[in-house]
């Protein structure tokens, strides 16, 4: 693919992001105590400088909110997230010949009053599953994502839930260790300390090398994805009340340490690290326009 191309992808994109990041803006500029989030996610990525050349491809420069609760920069994060996966795997080989799985856990919907109260539970009931002998004997490290989305049965109600990428013995992985779903739903119950069985789901990533770092990257795009703005005002806002300050991505054992020993990767976002640096290539400034719901060119 050529990098015109990529960069008219990309841009594409962004679009569908930036009018998403609108209704996002829309539902708290609704509400006067709220007024000062909607404009600071409505200004995000509004006016852009885009470049691109055949060594570096896209360059986007802008100035980006950083609000939790915008899809633009939602997917930011998520694409550090895939960066620092990508960063772990390189200076870590032996990461990618080892046994991995993707387990998630689940409880059953709340009110969306109750999503705070909802997650920290889970976060108590993820650490007593974490100080079981099976876990400690087996798991070695890995990523815990938190996602919450709308109920669907009922408007007013969440998904709160737990995707995990978890670095395993091989024995856990398919050997004497091996857990099967069911041992993983009623070890979650236990730790839940719930009178009903929750529903799980485990993966185990069977490819090794180059497919395997794909796969791990893969999961980790998934899991850290741009939530999708519900019409639903209340449900937007209420979430939003609930979840100030969540963490989505925590790393654990030996994922942790390794991420945390990480060598700095240098980005070049900014025009002045690319003259720094001598790139050139031709800059094109785009400005959103609501009408055609596209960034267009000066």
């Amino acid at each position: 693919m050529s990098t015109t191309q990529h960069e008219a992808r990309y841009l594409e994109y962004l679009s569908e992001l930036k009018e998403s990041s609108i209704t996002a803006a829309q539902h708290f500029l609704a509400d006067d105590a709220t007024r000062k989030d909607g404009i600071r996610i409505l200004d995000c990525a509004h006016r852009l400088r885009t470049s691109s050349n055949d060594a570096y491809g896209v360059q986007i420069d802008t100035w980006f909110c950083k609000h939790p609760q915008c899809p633009i920069c939602q997917s930011r994060r998520a694409l550090r997230c895939c960066s620092k996966m990508h960063q772990l795997l390189e200076q870590n080989p032996e990461l990618s010949t080892g046994k991995w799985l993707y387990l998630t856990l689940t409880v059953r919907n709340c009110f969306v009053e109750d999503l705070r109260k909802t997650i920290q539970s889970m976060n108590r009931a993820f650490s007593r599953l974490m100080s079981r002998a099976f876990w400690r004997n087996n798991v070695l490290g890995g990523i815990r994502y938190t996602e919450v989305v709308p109920g669907k049965a009922e408007e007013e109600m969440a998904h709160p839930h737990f995707h995990c990428l978890l670095l395993v013995s091989p024995s856990m992985h398919e050997g004497k260790n091996y857990i099967s779903m069911q041992r993983w739903a009623q070890e979650w119950q236990q730790a839940l300390q719930a009178h009903y069985v929750p529903m799980v789901d485990c993966r185990r990533l069977n490819t090794v090398g180059s497919d395997l770092r794909s796969q791990i990257v893969s999961f980790t795009r998934y899991s850290m994805k741009p939530q999708r703005v519900t019409e639903n005002r209340h449900w937007f806002h209420r979430t939003a009340f609930e979840t100030r300050g969540l963490r989505r991505f925590q790393p654990f054992g030996q994922i942790k340490v390794l991420l945390a020993a990480l060598a700095d990767e240098r980005t070049f976002n900014s025009s002045q690290e690319r003259e720094h640096l001598g790139i050139n290539s031709a800059e094109t400034i785009r400005t959103w326009d609501p009408w055609s719901g596209s960034y267009s060119s000066n």
